[in-house]
């Protein structure tokens, strides 16, 4: 059975945050000795088409998740990420 793909489209801002927040995964995945295979190919989706199916958005939302967390312990604004997140939600829903 074919997955069905969503096409992402993301500004400039929004492309960095997830970038940023997919590395950040990545990196902690690796100090976890998880394998990052997922993440990559996911960043990988990103850069060429932006087409993505329901486990790829998985794992962005996840990224964030986890970098969202980080600015609420250190005290930083969230809101940017609180944005995308809820976009890629909804997104997801669909």
């Amino acid at each position: 059975m074919f997955k069905r793909k969503k096409k992402l489209e993301l500004n400039n801002d929004e492309l960095r945050i997830l970038f940023s927040s997919l590395n950040d995964f990545k990196n902690a995945l690796l100090k976890e000795n998880k394998y990052p295979d997922s993440v990559n190919e996911t960043m990988t989706k990103l850069k060429s088409k932006m087409k993505v199916d329901k486990y790829d958005l998985g794992i962005m939302i996840n990224g964030l998740d986890r970098t969202r967390k980080e600015m609420v312990k250190n005290n930083q604004d969230t809101s940017n990420v609180d944005q995308l997140l809820l976009r890629l939600l909804k997104i997801n829903e669909e």
